[in-house]
């Protein structure tokens, strides 16, 4: 079974994880195949609008983290080093030419909070819950997340959401502006098809295609958005091998508080390096 499906109807394009036994953990071969649709989306003239959503009751709960686990254990298998995931090999929603709608049906954590970010428009199920765990999991936020939070929900609502990593309901969530709106999982994929179809079939394929690269190239002004995700893979990275990730990790599975270390400012990495790589190491 794959992990990832796709259609294109009526010049709607539709990838949807598909592991619901799973509640759509992200895996290696989600990461691969979606890159792998959106670039196909941006090529295809038969495509004018992409909706991203989930199988069954989850979005994307995040990470795999038995996969995360055993990957922790064994070391990174060759067959996937510099796969498309890793940095500018990624393609996003937000730098293809078609509109993305990204409609959350469902529980959306870590990298499922994160990614729906990075599309145009985003809708989401009533009974959804969105969090943003990373501090949960002694991990750092991905995606921008950092850079295009604030710039959603304000400065004010931003601390509320990382810091805590709490979920919020479709509901809350369209209240704060984190989502456009929420409706009843039963309707959300007819709500995002309406919208789509009012895209696909009442505006021009090539005037959205230009306001959609206006108004990111806009915010992102000076790569400033590139930059943030640079910072994000290379915080992952010190996260991953730093004091909390894998104590992170055993509490989870073993259903118990985490014992996190104290905090040494010593030995956190030098964030006030605005560049593309703000540990110096090249």
């Amino acid at each position: 079974m794959s992990h990832l499906l796709f259609d294109i109807t009526d010049h709607i394009a539709t990838p949807t994880f598909n592991q619901p036994e799973k509640r759509n953990a992200y895996s290696p071969e989600m990461a691969v195949k979606l890159t792998q649709y959106l670039r196909q989306c941006d090529r295809d003239p038969d495509v004018r609008v992409v909706i991203i959503t989930g199988a069954g009751d989850s979005f994307c709960v995040g990470l795999d983290l038995n996969d995360v686990r055993e990957r922790g254990e064994q070391g990174e298998p060759e067959e996937t080093q510099g796969h498309p995931t890793q940095r500018v090999l990624r393609t996003y929603p937000f730098q293809i030419s078609k509109p993305v709608i990204c409609a959350i049906n469902g529980a959306a954590g870590g990298f499922g909070a994160a990614y729906p970010l990075t599309c145009d428009i985003r809708l989401a199920a009533t009974e959804a819950n969105i969090a943003f765990s990373f501090v949960k999991w002694g991990l750092i936020p991905e995606m921008g997340t950092t850079w295009l939070l604030p710039r959603l929900v304000g400065i004010e609502k931003t601390p509320d959401l990382l810091l805590t990593g709490r979920k919020v309901s479709g509901t809350e969530a369209a209240h704060m502006g984190l989502v456009l709106r929420a409706v009843p999982r039963a309707q959300l994929r007819d709500e995002a098809r309406k919208l789509a179809a009012e895209i696909a079939e009442g505006s021009s394929p090539t005037a959205v295609s230009v306001v959609k690269r206006m108004t990111w190239g806009r915010m992102q002004d000076e790569g400033e958005l590139y930059r943030a995700i640079y910072e994000d893979d290379d915080a992952i990275a010190w996260a991953i091998h730093g004091p909390d990730a894998g104590e992170g990790n055993k509490a989870f599975f073993e259903k118990r508080p985490a014992n996190w270390v104290a905090v040494d400012p010593d030995s956190l990495p030098g964030f006030s390096k605005r560049n593309a790589n703000p540990f110096g190491n090249g």
